[in-house]
């Protein structure tokens, strides 16, 4: 629902209808709306992190690496769509406290593709780049799109789309 309304228009009637429980019996599963968004967003991020942070942390060249944790972000998506587009856009709506909980997580996942080209460049697989950061922001950056037009029917399966957007940061990445 929130996906498909945004947070701010659903409320807890809402939700309470679409899955059959009174509004107010809600509250013995959760303790508010920003509480269901938070573990959404939570859940859906953690979804990203426990594929990736293992890649990032193996052994394999940066290379390996680099397109392994692109193509486990394109097959996390694949499952989790509705929820990474509620991860990813409406996270916004959260307090100031819980925005900080997903910003945390968000960096853990930013880390871990530093962490693949910081071992490349220090490898020689990887060029110097002008700045590593902005190399692994726009990274993410074009898999943080893919939530935006990627169809699970479309005519290409998450993996071969992994491989496809690997090929060009990879592509800007050699020496």
């Amino acid at each position: 629902m929130f996906g498909e309304r945004s947070y701010p228009v659903v409320g807890m009637r809402d939700i309470g209808e679409a899955v059959g429980i009174l509004p107010g019996s809600l509250y013995v599963h959760i303790s508010s709306k920003e509480d269901l968004l938070l573990r959404i967003v939570e859940r859906g991020i953690q979804n990203y992190l426990d594929q990736i942070e293992p890649v990032a942390a193996a052994s394999e060249p940066a290379g390996v690496r680099m397109r392994e944790a692109i193509r486990a972000h394109m097959r996390v998506l694949a499952t989790t769509l509705e929820q990474t587009r509620v991860a990813f856009n409406q996270w916004t709506y959260l307090s100031p406290e819980n925005q900080q909980r997903i910003v945390d997580l968000r960096q853990r996942y930013e880390q871990a593709f530093t962490t693949i080209v910081r071992d490349g460049v220090e490898s020689g697989e990887f060029r110097q780049v002008r700045s590593p950061r902005i190399a692994v922001l726009a990274t993410i950056g074009m898999l943080n799109a893919a939530a935006q037009w990627y169809s699970p029917g479309g005519p290409m399966p998450p993996e071969e789309i992994g491989d496809a957007l690997a090929d060009h940061v990879l592509s800007g990445l050699q020496p």
